[in-house]
């Protein structure tokens, strides 16, 4: 043989070599090795640790008919590892084109130095086909590694460019439920992603992600659509049958603080928690639903994680401590349920079921009751009107409406926006003595007097006054981390400028709207004054989620009614934007106790009696008052 030919010998036989028939969690067994950076565990990958992941995995590998596989499971159990399993096998074994998707670019640089390099650097079979990243090596960089016979990129779901042009045989998207609905007006992130293994008749796509809210969350609507709705059936130690364990049903406990055990489904047996290893290693996965045939789905609740990671009393306490607080119920729902969020408090809410308890709140407008020791105030900025609210918050965000009042006149005039001065400065009387003044002020700058709204602001950042804008983004934190908003001449940022923040109005309706429920006193709990009027609380409740269709999705978008007003409502979410604020410049497991300390020492300082004095002015309307 010429010489010229023996350096491509090798090539060439290694073309004709079929594909390994291994398994991803075979190749896994055998090849992978778990970092310190990434996991509590280092060392070997052992499948058998998490047994539940070896049928998903299985479903990843060639040999597999299913085309798609869909893990919705709890946090930390495991779905990212199988992902980056995947990977590696495809690396190794089944070179193609490859595309992994995070929600957004951030995040795909934290897998990338957290995880990605480390399998790559620390896995022997992997380090000799992608070369360590250079500054001046094209092929190896942060958001794109070729190896041999392929490569695969790394983007975000927030950039719309990285998701076309590329065709992927393999598509690995993670944390679905967290991809914003369009990303740089090219529609659906996730969609636009698939579309990329279209061209491969062998392709195949992983999505993973914990749940968000029904109707708004990708991989419930995957899971229960499309996939074949795999649930994980344990071998029970007392009679030998295959089960699903439920929280509400099989979960139990004695006392608070007792130990967690599991009812048999079956025989009603009690099971204890050290029989966990054995359940889960004679586990099998059962499918509830016939799917689309192509799909495979695969549901994983917290309370089925190997022994030695999250247990059942850690679960149990984790419930206590939430299920009097819609908001950590939601997030203990997604993230340890691995179930979406059911809006059921919307429908349950309207302004008469609260009429009668605001009437036995004991206290009226204009003073705050025991347990305030922090005030928030919101101005919505109408055509012709200012509108705002003082709300008191107390331990456990419980809420106290303070004051209201629609201020008449068009906001291009300074002396509207004075009233709004006044009443940012007042001193409101606390009934167990002394006085407390707004903390905050958040003002809706996207009206039709943006201008003047800024110049508010601007001129008063230093006295806690911010500006504000509802997110068009469904998912949307309840604040936004601030942008600057003021450039000079030549385009560049004003250091001293005014801070813009996102508000997500979505999140923050649904938490007002969960809360609303709860009657009585306590953490979340939401009080109105004996005065409050049934137009303020029409106001505060018309909004309604409705099922509409948007890109492709069934989605709830909140509307009101024709002709409905609902700025108290948009009032209440912008003063729970604003307390965000107040939780990212305190230690959140002392913040109450820090405001507690400085509303009493404020109480002590003599107050001006002629500022804290106001005049009530006739009534334009029922819960509208014009002028001070």
């Amino acid at each position: 043989m010429p010489d010229g030919l023996k350096l491509y010998a090798p090539a060439y036989r290694n073309g004709w070599v079929p594909p390994d028939p291994m398994t991803v969690a075979e190749w896994a067994d055998r090849y992978r090795v778990l970092s310190s950076k990434g996991s509590a565990e280092p060392g070997p990958w052992r499948t058998d640790r998490t047994p539940y992941l070896r049928e998903p995995m299985e479903c990843l590998s060639p040999s597999s008919p299913y085309r798609r596989v869909v893990l919705m499971f709890g946090s930390q159990l495991g779905k990212t590892e199988a992902l980056i399993n995947w990977l590696g096998a495809i690396i190794h074994l089944w070179p193609a084109p490859t595309l992994l998707v995070q929600p957004t670019l951030d995040m795909a640089k934290r897998l990338n130095r957290q995880r990605l390099e480390p399998l790559l650097r620390e896995t022997p079979v992997l380090s000799e086909l992608v070369p360590p990243a250079r500054a001046r090596d094209s092929g190896n960089t942060m958001f794109l590694k070729e190896f041999r016979g392929g490569l695969f990129a790394l983007t975000g779901a927030n950039s719309g460019s990285g998701l076309q042009s590329m065709p992927a045989a393999y598509l690995l998207a993670d944390e679905v439920s967290s991809y914003p609905f369009e990303a740089d007006d090219k529609g659906d992130p996730l969609e636009n992603a698939e579309a990329r293994t279209s061209t491969f008749p062998m392709g195949k796509v992983l999505i993973t992600s914990t749940p968000g809210t029904r109707g708004m969350c990708r991989i419930t609507h995957e899971f229960e659509n499309r996939s074949d709705r795999r649930q994980l059936a344990l071998k029970m130690p007392c009679c030998g049958a295959h089960e699903v364990l439920r929280w509400r049903e099989h979960m139990k406990w004695d006392t608070p603080d007792g130990e967690v055990f599991a009812q048999c489904p079956a025989c009603g047996e009690r099971i204890s928690e050290h029989h966990k290893t054995a359940m889960l290693t004679e586990a099998h996965w059962q499918p509830t639903a016939k799917g689309d045939g192509i799909t495979a789905g695969f549901h994983l609740p917290a309370w089925c994680a190997p022994a030695g990671w999250t247990s059942w009393g850690q679960i149990r306490d984790e419930f206590l401590r939430a299920k009097t607080d819609p908001l950590l119920l939601k997030g203990w729902v997604n993230k340890r349920a691995a179930e979406a969020w059911e809006d059921e408090a919307v429908a349950a809410i309207n302004a008469d079921g609260l009429v009668a308890r605001a009437q036995a709140d004991g206290y009226s407008s204009g003073t705050c009751p025991k347990g305030v020791v922090l005030l928030l105030m919101a101005v919505d900025v109408q055509d012709t009107w200012l509108e705002t609210t003082v709300w008191g918050f107390g331990r456990g965000e419980e809420m106290w409406r303070i004051w209201h009042q629609k201020i008449e006149g068009s906001p291009a005039y300074d002396e509207v926006w004075d009233q709004i001065d006044s009443i940012r400065k007042t001193q409101f009387p606390r009934q167990d003595g002394g006085t407390l003044t707004v903390r905050h002020c958040a003002v809706d700058t996207g009206g039709h007097f943006t201008q003047e709204a800024y110049e508010f602001c601007r001129s008063r950042t230093a006295e806690g006054v911010i500006g504000i804008k509802g997110s068009s983004n469904r998912s949307a934190p309840a604040l936004g981390k601030g942008s600057k908003v003021d450039v000079n001449w030549r385009g560049r940022v004003i250091k001293g400028g005014l801070t813009l923040y996102q508000v997500g109005g979505d999140t923050l309706k649904r938490t007002i709207y969960a809360r609303l429920k709860k009657d009585g006193t306590g953490p979340g709990s939401i009080h109105f004054g004996n005065d409050v009027t049934e137009e303020y609380l029409q106001g505060l409740t018309c909004e309604r989620l409705v099922p509409k269709t948007v890109k492709g999705f069934q989605v709830l978008t909140w509307e009101k009614p024709s002709g409905a007003r609902n700025e108290p409502l948009d009032l209440c979410v912008y003063s729970l934007a604003s307390l965000e604020l107040v939780k990212r410049r305190y230690n959140r497991a002392t913040m109450w106790d820090q405001l507690e300390a400085a509303a009493q020492q404020q109480s002590k300082k003599p107050s001006d009696k002629s500022t804290s004095r106001r005049r009530r002015a006739k009534q334009s309307g029922p819960g509208f008052v014009e002028g001070w």
